[in-house]
Formats: C-alpha cells, sequence, structure tokens
C-alpha cells in the first residue's frame, strides 16, 4: 500500500510564481525530498491581489493556503511542505511552519 503525498500547489499564473515553481522543484529534487511531497502548478488560486500564492493540502490534513510568498522564499516553502508532509491526521500546523 502506498502513501499519498501531500501537494504543494503553486500559482504560475502569478507574476514570479513560474519561477517559484522552478525553485521549488530543483531544491526538492537536490534534498531528495520527491518522496515526502508533491508539487503542481496550478493556473490560479483565487488570490491575484496579494502573489503569489501557494496552497498545501493533503488527505485526511487541513488545506493551507499562503498569498503574497515572495520568488526569494523557495527555501521557505520547501521547508513548510516538508513540516506539512510530517502532519499526523489531525495535526494542525505551526504559525511559524507556516
Amino acid at each position: 500500500m502506498s502513501v499519498e503525498r501531500p501537494i504543494l500547489y503553486i500559482c504560475t499564473r502569478c507574476d514570479g510564481g513560474d519561477r517559484l515553481y522552478d525553485e521549488v522543484r530543483a531544491l526538492r529534487k537536490e534534498r531528495e525530498l520527491k518522496e515526502i511531497f508533491k508539487v503542481d502548478e496550478v493556473s490560479c488560486l483565487k488570490n491575484c491581489d496579494d502573489p503569489i500564492a501557494i496552497e498545501f493540502s493533503g488527505k485526511k490534513r487541513s488545506t493551507y493556503s499562503r498569498i503574497d510568498v515572495r520568488k526569494k522564499d523557495a527555501e521557505e516553502v520547501v521547508a513548510a511542505a516538508v513540516a506539512y508532509a510530517k502532519l499526523e491526521p489531525g495535526e494542525e500546523l505551526r504559525d511559524r511552519d507556516l
């Protein structure tokens, strides 16, 4: 039985979103985190006034959205995705982890 990995969605329609997406994917590969979380691009997360928008989603987990992510935040986004992936069902992320 395989474990369903949580997904990090990055809005690539946001200004700089495509660059953040590429940087997060590169960091995930470099740090061998592909088995920890997925990363997927989406065309809109409906937060166009505060780009870049990202969202964490996973089975039996709360969904978290974060807006106003800067292009330079790829390291922080990867760290938050790892923290999210480590959650047990019913656990919530602490604000400082997001």
